[in-house]
């Protein structure tokens, strides 16, 4: 492996590791998350809004407006492609059966979706957690003021995911998921992966501590 390959590899492993410690997988139907998926719906005037988290192989959504939140594959999904848009751009996506690209999205292939308008959701340190997607099952092109709103959304979601508070109330989970992925590493003999991943986790752990102070909100 060349040593980009490894740098953008070991870049994603961090992402994922920061998702991880967010503590979002404990929000599944959040009611501040699903009253912003609900203003992007309505204001723009799409039938379905998501928060979309994009993990190791999936998309987990944590609320949805329109339809019940789930899972879908990662690859060549939607959300997957708008992370890793060069400065964090919105993705725009007017008709998904005219991007070749997105021919077997999860979101067209199990919901017919053509029309997908994504911001990604940015922590301050710099991690795309995932997405604020709005989508429509027939083309549809939205003006800039329309996709500020949409960015200006992302940012309250990122807001409400990442407080320190949030983190702790479920760090349990992550605590354990980052313990099998640092078991996965050392039996591939990654080692690089595996340094990084229990970085991640000594971190976490220090955090729990009570005499740990938390930075403030």
């Amino acid at each position: 492996m060349n040593q980009d390959s490894s740098r953008k590899r070991l870049a994603e492993a961090r992402r994922q590791a920061r998702v991880l410690t967010s503590g979002v997988f404990g929000m599944r139907g959040d009611a501040e998350l699903c009253k912003i998926v609900e203003e992007a719906a309505t204001a723009m005037r799409f039938p379905y809004a998501a928060v979309s988290i994009v993990d190791r192989s999936r998309l987990w959504l944590a609320v949805a407006y329109g339809f019940d939140p789930r899972e879908f594959l990662r690859p060549d999904s939607f959300c997957d492609a708008a992370i890793q848009l060069p400065g964090f751009a919105p993705l725009c996506v007017s008709d998904a059966w005219r991007e070749p690209r997105f021919k077997f999205a999860p979101a067209v292939v199990e919901m017919d979706v053509r029309a997908y308008y994504a911001a990604p959701m940015v922590t301050d340190d710099g991690f795309a957690l995932g997405t604020l997607c709005v989508l429509d099952q027939k083309p549809r092109t939205i003006d800039e003021t329309a996709l500020a709103l949409l960015t200006r959304l992302a940012t309250d979601a990122t807001a409400v995911i990442d407080r320190e508070s949030n983190a702790m109330a479920h760090a349990e989970y992550a605590i354990g998921e980052l313990v099998t992925r640092i078991r996965f590493a050392v039996a591939d003999e990654d080692e690089e992966l595996a340094t990084l991943l229990d970085e991640e986790l000594r971190q976490l752990e220090a955090k729990m501590k009570p005499d740990w102070e938390p930075k403030a909100q």
